[in-house]
């Protein structure tokens, strides 16, 4: 299992990934929609601002009233911003998850949003990191879709351009 300091290093690199790909955004791009029912490029920005630190709040306080707010708050967030809001989440996930020791994560119960039980540490790994994950992966996806070519692996897995051969 993940000590509470590798849940934080791994919530860091999906940050930074998603940093990292959002300098890749092409003109126009923030419109980016792949149908009328998905979210454009813009909603999953705001969307990936938010889930971790939202997810991780549910989970440490077993109350997830906050999350339908939170997720209509994201909504008012602007893509100039998007590297800081990331940043801060990574630091509001690092202060909500202060208080706990690595033993307490593995035992505390909590449930996740529908009501399963979960000790905290699975969800944390579970719910918020896997989040941040596959949300960084759709807008990896969006970015292709939207028509940026020069991203790779690399830029998806590692938040680097592949280097030179």
């Amino acid at each position: 299992m993940f000590t509470k300091e590798q849940f934080i290093q791994s919530v860091e690199h999906e940050s930074k990934i998603c940093k990292h790909l959002f300098s890749k955004m092409p003109p126009g791009g923030l419109e980016y929609r792949p149908s009328p029912s998905q979210r454009s490029m813009l909603e999953l920005l705001q969307y990936l601002t938010v889930i971790g630190a939202t997810t991780v709040k549910g989970l440490v306080r077993n109350d997830w009233s906050q999350l339908g707010q939170d997720m209509e708050n994201s909504k008012t967030r602007t893509a100039d911003r998007f590297c800081e809001d990331m940043d801060h989440q990574v630091e509001e996930i690092r202060h909500l998850l202060q208080p706990f020791t690595n033993e307490e994560l593995m035992q505390k119960d909590t449930t996740t949003m529908i009501n399963i039980p979960v000790k905290m540490g699975e969800g944390l790994v579970n719910l918020a990191l896997k989040f941040l994950t596959a949300y960084r992966m759709q807008l990896f996806l969006y970015l292709k879709g939207a028509g940026v070519t020069n991203i790779s692996t690399a830029n998806c897995w590692l938040g680097i351009d592949m280097p030179a051969k």
